[in-house]
């Protein structure tokens, strides 16, 4: 979406509006100025919630005022032009019309709505164009996994006081792989604004489809397909928050099988205050599964969680958050509680480039006794994740971009065949349209 020329004519038009607000006391007769001062107390009112940005109980006060009194045009007129700023163009023009349909109307007044409607014509259709907005990204990367499988670290564990000896092909296996990937992302944004809160609230209809596959180049039962799309409503406050409610669907192939389908509903709330945002966000997801193997891992996944971003300047931002989330399954050793912690940082480092860092932990307590240990299983994941990004502004690379990331992850478990380290090597070159 081209907002940036959309706010350009939005802005344009405030500025006639406001010269046609400030010409309406010299070219208004008395009459129309002049009221009871219960009146003038209501439009006063009216007005001072408008300057404030409270849009909508401007409108109410304006819409109560001219109920008992529709001739005062001063008020309808302010109407139209609350109505305008609030981006509701046909209740705004409805009243101004209705103001050039009084024979009475002075014609300097008449010059001037006018006017004022042209631009809110010529605004309306330019809005109207670019409601519409897409986005499309392909990737292609590649890198080095040095345990592809997860493995334990040693090829030997006990359990009940005997030692037993993994298969070879169970224990660490490394090899490299290369990744293909591509989005597709469409916007519209609706006509007008919501009222909700003080201030109006753009709306938008947000949807994409995705595609993604990691092959490796010896392992290949490892390699993954995911197919995914998404489609909800964002709402974005001309004041200091943002929200988005989203149906998500992610189809999962590993190796030559089909794998899971996960289905999510997952809503966003954020608040901006100064250099600092507050998010809270949610998720109900679904896991079903295709082979009768992973049955017993199907069910339902609920999640609360929150974040905290503080913008230090333009260039350097730091983030950190929690989630905690309980996984349902068939049966009660596929259970399981999670929580997860995280902390990163973002530093701008020169035109184009970032560089990033990133340290999380993740506790999960299994319900259940783990089959043939007949313990209940306990995990502690450390990953640490290091990476740089450049997107190319000019010249031929412009609209491209590469990155290249590093990633370790300690795994500590009370059951020592599900300990492992792993190491993640990975870069990606970018193209977006």
């Amino acid at each position: 979406m081209n907002q940036h020329l959309s706010l350009q004519n939005s802005g344009r038009l405030r500025q006639i509006a406001c010269g046609f607000c400030l010409s309406l006391s010299y070219v208004l007769p008395a009459s129309a100025v002049d009221v009871p001062e219960a009146m003038a107390k209501k439009y006063q009112a009216a007005m001072e919630k408008r300057s404030i940005g409270d849009l909508y109980s401007s409108i109410d006060d304006l819409n109560s005022l001219l109920s008992n009194n529709p001739t005062l045009h001063r008020a309808r007129l302010e109407l139209a032009v609350t109505y305008y700023r609030a981006a509701e163009y046909e209740q705004a023009k409805r009243h101004a019309q209705q103001v050039l349909s009084d024979p009475n109307t002075p014609e300097g007044v008449r010059q001037t709505v006018e006017l004022f409607l042209e631009q809110i014509e010529s605004l309306r259709q330019a809005e109207s164009e670019r409601r519409h907005s897409t986005q499309a990204f392909i990737g292609i990367g590649g890198g080095y996994d040095d345990n592809v499988n997860a493995g334990p670290g040693s090829d030997t564990f006990e359990f009940n006081g005997l030692r037993f000896f993994l298969d070879p092909q169970d224990g660490e296996q490394s090899d490299a792989f290369g990744t293909i990937s591509a989005r597709f992302n469409h916007s519209y944004r609706m006509p007008g604004t919501a009222d909700i809160g003080s201030r109006p609230v753009n709306m938008l209809w947000q949807s994409g489809v995705s595609v993604y596959r990691k092959e490796y180049q010896d392992e290949h039962p490892y390699t993954v397909d995911v197919i995914g799309g998404s489609t909800g409503m964002a709402w974005a406050s001309r004041t200091n928050w943002r929200a988005s409610l989203d149906l998500k669907l992610d189809y999962v192939r590993l190796g030559d099988d089909a794998l899971a389908l996960y289905s999510s509903l997952n809503p966003v709330y954020t608040v901006v205050s100064g250099k600092n945002e507050y998010t809270l966000r949610g998720q109900w997801l679904y896991r079903e599964y295709m082979a009768d193997d992973d049955k017993d891992r199907e069910g339902d996944r609920v999640l609360f969680g929150g974040d905290y971003q503080r913008n230090f300047t333009a260039n350097v931002a730091m983030r950190l958050g929690a989630s905690l989330y309980e996984q349902d399954g068939r049966v009660d050793y596929e259970e399981f509680d999670v929580e997860d912690y995280y902390i990163s940082g973002f530093w701008t480092a020169w035109e184009g480039g970032v560089l990033y860092v990133r340290a999380s932990y993740r506790e999960t307590d299994y319900e259940g006794l783990e089959p043939v240990f007949n313990v209940g299983r306990r995990e502690d994941e450390t990953r640490y994740v290091l990476g740089a990004s450049h997107n190319f502004k000019s010249g031929r690379m412009e609209g491209w971009g590469i990155s290249g990331r590093v990633s370790f992850s300690d795994n500590e478990s009370n059951i020592s065949i599900y300990e492992y380290d792993r190491t993640l090597y990975s870069a990606e070159l970018t193209k977006r349209f």
